[in-house]
């Protein structure tokens, strides 16, 4: 009997951690889609919101975008790491 409930542990912990890795891979391809998309360079809605001088806008919001970008990929990778993992 205490080997089915180990059993059943592991399970529930085992889906509980894929299910972790896919929140947090999800939440870092949302984060990373949202700074892509509000930057001036190359996203769609920043370019409206710099008004005339887009390429002020684009070298100020340099630093910031590729932070965003950076973290969120970081968070993809913890979140892809997660789902790949298997309780031992």
């Amino acid at each position: 009997m205490i080997a089915g409930i180990d059993y059943a542990l592991e399970n529930v912990m085992h889906t509980s951690t894929q299910r972790s890795g896919f929140k947090l891979a999800l939440l870092g391809s949302a984060g990373a889609a949202f700074f892509w998309i509000s930057d001036p360079r190359w996203g769609w809605t920043g370019r409206f919101a710099a008004g005339e001088n887009l390429i002020d806008a684009a070298n100020d919001a340099l630093i910031g975008t590729l932070v965003g970008v950076v973290a969120s990929a970081v968070i993809i990778a913890v979140g892809l790491w997660l789902l790949t993992r298997r309780t031992a």
